[in-house]
């Protein structure tokens, strides 16, 4: 029963994993350039967020309980600190990078695109801007995110079965 069970929660994670992976490539190929002034529905590529969101989160939270699993058992605590500061600093980069792209693409709308006027007033997630923020470097972040969590989560659990020896 229990191999069942472990063969089972594999195929549901490979199945959210797909779905994810899916739905960061279907936002980041519905992007309109910015010189096109089409208007419209909406951002047509945020449905898959929106419909297969419950997926998404089973990803995130295998991914996290996976990973943390992994760090527990096999990994000493000074390589998990190596891998929730380097997992960080990818994030704080990775966000970074994000936000001068989505500002360089904020200020590229207001010159060309007739549609907006003043910059202050172009939303940030707009039809325009999946690309910027549904890319392979967003997906990175999430699986930076998960292995921050977990690697912190692994830790605190290290230290408290090392406390308990004593």
């Amino acid at each position: 029963m229990k191999k069942i069970k472990s063969h089972l929660y594999c195929y549901i994670y490979i199945l959210s994993s797909v779905v994810t992976i899916g739905a960061f490539i279907f936002a980041n190929l519905t992007t309109i350039s910015p010189t096109n002034y089409g208007g419209g529905n909406g951002n047509f590529g945020l449905l898959p967020f929106f419909f297969l969101f419950p997926f998404i989160i089973v990803f995130i939270s295998m991914t996290i309980s996976y990973m943390h699993e992994f760090m527990y058992r096999k990994l000493q605590k000074g390589t998990i600190r190596k891998i929730v500061a380097g997992s960080l600093l990818g994030m704080i980069l990775i966000v970074s990078i994000t936000l001068i792209r989505a500002i360089q693409l904020k200020s590229l709308l207001a010159e060309v695109n007739p549609i907006y006027h003043e910059e202050t007033k172009i939303p940030l997630l707009s039809i325009y801007s999946n690309a910027v923020f549904f890319n392979f470097f967003t997906f990175t972040l999430l699986i930076l995110l998960c292995l921050f969590i977990s690697g912190i989560m692994a830790y605190k659990d290290k230290q408290k079965s090392s406390m308990s020896v004593f």
